[in-house]
């Protein structure tokens, strides 16, 4: 990764939310395929983008720019896989293979996670997938906030920021998972 790049990154990240929108689906273009390195190189700077994401409305920017809204997505969970990895404490709560789909209901973002026990992994991306577990929907801000760490998942349920469709015990222990996640997202 280039010192260009994360120059980039970081004057990008000092713009205001105007400017920030605008010049986000070029900067994620660049760093498309990079995601990897410009995580395990700059964890701080990771935390600033998901910082500077909470500041951003993500529903008009997923109206606005729907493939840079993917390949955010796309980098988030990058970041939530390479979090799960380091992290002893995130596998502890990895109990059961669980599938969710994230649908928001405020514009056409989509994304989807998968729990896999066995290797004790959390992927996702955009898009859903087919015969899900559960389905979270709700406010765009609200699902990105249930994956950044802005939003506890037990809090967001009883306060039905969120709706969930699915088995109660995997509800529950898919909130036991980003809970710990929500831990441990640096900030």
């Amino acid at each position: 990764m280039s010192d260009e790049l994360i120059t980039r990154v970081e004057e990008t990240l000092d713009k205001d939310e105007a400017q920030l929108k605008e010049d986000l689906p070029g900067l994620l273009d660049d760093i498309d395929g990079q995601e990897e390195e410009l995580i395990g190189e700059n964890p701080e700077l990771f935390a600033q983008v998901i910082g500077r994401m909470g500041d951003i409305d993500i529903a008009s920017f997923y109206e606005d720019e729907p493939e840079a809204g993917d390949q955010f997505q796309d980098l988030l969970w990058t970041g939530v896989n390479m979090l799960v990895e380091e992290n002893p404490e995130i596998k502890d709560q990895i109990a059961a293979d669980i599938t969710a789909n994230f649908e928001a209901d405020d514009c056409p973002m989509q994304g989807h996670l998968d729990v896999n026990a066995s290797e004790e992994t959390i992927t996702g991306g955009s898009g859903t997938v087919s015969d899900a577990d559960l389905t979270l929907t709700g406010p765009a801000d609200t699902l990105t906030g249930l994956i950044t760490g802005g939003i506890d998942p037990v809090q967001g349920f009883m306060q039905q920021q969120y709706e969930l469709d699915g088995s109660v015990q995997k509800g529950t222990q898919l909130a036991s998972v980003m809970g710990e996640i929500t831990d441990n997202v640096p900030n």
